[in-house]
């Protein structure tokens, strides 16, 4: 079993968001090792400040490096911050590629892979619901609920 390490929804929001920015994983890890906020910073524009990132991570026991190179699952998800993480990690959009009714996410196509991906990283207080494939097709609709006996 693949144990992943366990971080901050605002700590995946970081990670996603200089993966998304076009920053290699070479980069990132070389960031995290040398605590290179100014890098960080830098790439993220206005969107996110990285400069609580390597306190927080140490006084929570994060373990940052190893979340970049084996994966890792959220703490906790809200809402918005699983918005966020869907944008980012995903690149999907709300109103295009997914839509939010009351505590609920419908996004309207996942592959097997990306689907097994957002299993291993959101917080338990989400139910996942993979709806099926329709005549052979390769992607598949997928609902998010909040989770809300552990919420």
């Amino acid at each position: 079993m693949n144990v992943r390490t366990k971080i901050s929804q605002l700590t995946a929001m970081l990670i996603e968001h200089a993966r998304f920015q076009g920053i290699t994983e070479l980069e990132i890890q070389r960031a995290i090792r040398e605590e290179d906020v100014d890098f960080l910073n830098q790439i993220s524009g206005d969107n996110f400040q990285y400069n609580g990132l390597f306190d927080y991570a140490k006084q929570y026991e994060e373990e940052l490096e190893n979340a970049i190179l084996k994966g890792y699952q959220m703490k906790f998800n809200t809402l918005k911050g699983l918005q966020t993480v869907l944008q980012y990690k995903f690149n999907f959009a709300e109103n295009v590629d997914y839509r939010v009714e009351n505590d609920e996410i419908t996004i309207s196509r996942m592959t097997d892979e990306e689907i097994k991906v957002l299993i291993s990283s959101i917080a338990t207080n989400w139910h996942i619901s993979p709806q099926g494939k329709i005549d052979g097709e390769e992607e598949q609709t997928v609902v998010l609920r909040l989770n809300t006996l552990l919420a």
